[in-house]
This record gives C-alpha cells, structure tokens and sequence, in this order.
C-alpha cells in the first residue's frame, strides 16, 4: 500500500497502516519507524514507534515529529533537519524526546528519503533509545573480541552448511583465511577432513537443536599437509530472538598431541598384555636354546600383528 494512499484513508486504520519493523539487529535495538510526507506530516506510524514514544498511532498520524516529541528549544532544528532529508540528505542524530507519559529520553534518528509508486517524496526516519544502541553496540564489540581473540577455533555455518565466519585462531590453524572459505562448503575448503561426519554432525544439530560435544575428527589442513592431525569439536544450533534458526556455531580444540599420546599408551599396553600372556607358555625347562624358541614362536607373531 502506498503511504499517501494510507494517509488519506484516515486515522481509524491506524493500526492496519502501521510499519512494524523486524530483523534480528533492528529487534535488538527495539528501532522504531515513520514515515513522513512532503510537509514534514507523519503518514505511516510502527508499533515499534509506539513503544519507545508511548504515542499510538491515531494520535501520531497528521503530526510532525517536531510537534509530538520535540522540546522547543530543539523543534526548529529537527523541521529543518526533517526538510533537509527530505530532498535529498540523509541525516543522524540524538535529541531528548518528550514521551507521552512524561518521561523523557534521549532518542537517535537516522533519517533518509525514499518514493512511493507514484513518485511522491516520503521521508523514513528509524529511531532507537540511545542507551539501548549503546548497550548494543557494546555488546557486539565484546562478541567481536571474544571471537577475535579467542584462542579456541571458531567458525559458524548457516543452515546450507556455508562458511559465514571463521575467527583468526582457527584460521591459522588451518592455513585458510575468511576470503578462502566463507560463502563456500566444508568438502570445497578443507578436503583433507572427514567432511561427511562433520556435516552429519552439524545437520543433526540443525534438526534437533541438541548440541554435540567433544566430537572427534582427524584429517590433515593446508596449514599441515604432510601429518595428521586429531580435533575435538563441538556443535550449536544458533537461532535468533525468535526462534528461528540460522545456522550452527562449531568449536574447535587441537587434540593431536593427546590423541598421539592415548595411542602410544594403548600400544604400550597391548605389549605387555602380549608379553603377560607368552609368559605362561614360556619357561618351561630350564635350556636356553628351547626356551628362547618358545619365546620367539609366542611374541614374533603377536607383534607382527601389531606392527
């Protein structure tokens, strides 16, 4: 529906007219939206807006922002900053708002021009609270140094089983950068891993939600190509604030040297249990030369096997 259309059909739809905003990140800002005609007039009025001004939408509508929610001595700016996005310059900036219930708060406007089909000037203005931006944005710089400097490999896949991310650690790890592997599948990067399992592993996480831990691979990377190396990994589905899923996050921990190490020790014990077991056959008289045949015909095929 065109915004003029709406406005001209009347406050009384307000509710069918209102703009409600969705995306994971504008969800987690709460952002707000309006719409604003050639006079500067609101014409199109969100639910989101609602909640952060506290106006619904019939009393909203025919208004300007400037007249709703500006203190005076901030009104004049905001018209005129309102008119300047309205031909052409796109503008962002904070001002106190005045909310109906009487509180106030600080709000931050990003405000740009778009058209309507019949060509008509609007003006979109997305407004958030400026300490819940803030909170955001702090804690996106904290998830973004957490992945960064994380000496854990991480890497998330959406739910085609894509490379989105990979941080610096398991990068390195692996011989491959982000421009390498992101947008691409696992089998197309890094073929010298069971791919198969691994992917079994992450649709599995997909369709049950359920997380795997400590799930064991061994394969070699371009960072390594001559050994092999073992890895411990665990899976997550990620979803977002509504539930719906986009993609798994996977962690990944080097177990060579302690994967090495189990089998050396597995070795170790199956030698003894050789030796233990061609004790109760050998020494049974006291010549040597008989004695050390029967000690070669019970351990040489044993560790043959072994070898």
């Amino acid at each position: 529906m065109a915004a003029k259309d709406s406005w001209e059909h009347g406050p009384e739809q307000a509710e069918d007219r209102a703009v409600r905003v969705s995306g994971g990140l504008l969800d987690l800002l709460h952002a707000s939206a309006l719409v604003t005609d050639a006079g500067g007039r609101i014409v199109l009025w969100s639910p989101e807006a609602e909640q952060l001004f506290g106006y619904d939408a019939t009393e909203a509508l025919g208004r300007s922002m400037a007249e709703l929610v500006a203190f005076p001595e901030d009104a004049q700016r905001i018209r005129e900053l309102f008119r300047q996005a309205q031909v052409g310059t796109s503008f962002a900036g904070v001002f106190l708002a005045r909310c109906k219930d009487g509180s106030t708060r600080s709000v931050e406007y990003r405000k740009g021009r778009l058209h309507d089909p019949e060509g008509n000037v609007l003006g979109l203005t997305l407004a958030a609270d400026v300490d819940t931006v803030r909170r955001v944005e702090s804690d996106l710089a904290l998830s973004e140094l957490l992945i960064n400097q994380s000496p854990v490999g991480l890497a998330v896949f959406d739910t085609e089983l894509r490379w989105i991310r990979i941080n610096d650690a398991l990068s390195t790890a692996n011989g491959v950068t982000e421009g390498d592997v992101v947008g691409r599948r696992l089998e197309d990067t890094l073929p010298g891993v069971d791919t198969q399992a691994i992917e079994a592993a992450m649709r599995r996480v997909l369709r049950t939600g359920e997380p795997i831990l400590d799930h064991r691979t061994i394969g070699r990377v371009p960072a390594d190509p001559d050994h092999d190396h073992a890895w411990s990994e665990s899976y997550y589905r990620i979803e977002d604030r509504r539930g719906k899923v986009l993609g798994v996050a996977v962690s990944v921990v080097d177990v060579t040297a302690r994967h090495l190490a189990a089998a050396e020790i597995a070795a170790a014990h199956r030698h003894l249990a050789t030796l233990s077991e061609a004790s109760a056959d050998i020494g049974s008289t006291l010549d040597l030369r008989q004695t050390a045949g029967e000690l070669a015909a019970a351990v040489v095929p044993r560790f043959a096997d072994l070898a």
